[in-house]
């Protein structure tokens, strides 16, 4: 498990293909943090807001990849790099 900081990934990289996965921070109240597992991610440059889009690594009941935007302002730049099981 590696520590890093937003800054220093690549967006748009598939960090499956290095078999990890990234864990960001998603400061959802004042009080509540959620841990948001994903394989890839984006900034996407909105008109008034930054949002982070994040393919997470699990699959919804129909079988397909969920995508999810947030906005940037509440992601902790914190970062955490995970190896998958069997590396």
């Amino acid at each position: 498990m590696e520590i890093t900081t937003i800054d220093s990934l690549v967006p748009r990289h598939d960090y499956s293909q290095d078999n990890c996965y990234l864990v960001f921070y998603h400061n959802a109240k004042p009080t509540l943090t959620r841990e948001i597992k994903a394989e890839w991610f984006d900034l996407n440059y909105g008109e008034k807001v930054v949002w982070l889009l994040i393919r997470e690594t699990t699959i919804d009941e129909k079988n397909q990849t969920k995508y999810r935007n947030v906005k940037y302002e509440n992601i902790d730049p914190t970062v955490r790099v995970v190896k998958k099981n069997g590396v």
